[in-house]
């Protein structure tokens, strides 16, 4: 969760190069800005893609599916204290609106600007908590419902591998694969 956490602030906060280059590309146009935002989306998943791959092999190899539970409850453990940081967001935001309205001088609007940034920031690091938890969690789920399904008397299924943590991880890096692509297809037509 936490490495998770820092591949989402790397992503997402100005102080680093990809929106940096991402308010570089919207000096080019409309068309360049929608293609270099969404390519920063896709890229964006590629990192916490292989994490939550790597920690569900290791928590199967390690504990079966008990191991995914324990890591999904690891992981929102800490929610309950991102998601009230993330009621920053929103009042930070609504300060600059504000500042703006009532015709304050450009150095409170920059002030308010930099506020604003950091509760984005922090926004969006919560929700890669929230959805990399929701990805274990949903695994555990389904390997309960595997487990339960395979101990039934009458047409007991027989055999579902998908529980194979390397499996399993391997559905998600491939699954990531064509954004990835995209992703790398469209920067490069941004920057032609």
């Amino acid at each position: 969760g936490f490495l998770i956490g820092l591949s989402t602030d790397y992503y997402t906060s100005n102080a680093h190069y990809p929106v940096q280059e991402m308010a570089g590309a919207c000096r080019q146009g409309t068309a360049i800005n929608i293609i270099y935002g969404l390519a920063l989306g896709y890229l964006s998943t590629i990192i916490p893609v292989f994490l939550l791959a790597a920690t569900i092999i290791v928590s199967i190899q390690l504990c079966g599916l008990f191991g995914v539970a324990l890591g999904a409850i690891g992981m929102l453990s800490p929610l309950c204290v991102g998601l009230a940081i993330d009621a920053y967001g929103p009042i930070s935001d609504n300060a600059g609106g504000f500042a703006e309205m009532s015709h304050m001088g450009p150095e409170i609007r920059d002030i308010t600007d930099a506020l604003d940034a950091a509760g984005n920031t922090t926004a969006a690091i919560g929700k890669g908590f929230a959805i990399g938890s929701a990805c274990l969690v949903s695994l555990a789920l389904y390997g309960g419902f595997v487990t339960r399904s395979m101990s039934f008397k009458h047409n007991p299924v027989r055999s579902i591998s998908i529980i194979d943590g390397w499996i399993f991880g391997s559905l998600l890096v491939g699954s990531m694969h064509p954004y990835a692509f995209s992703a790398l297809t469209m920067k490069s037509v941004g920057m032609a």
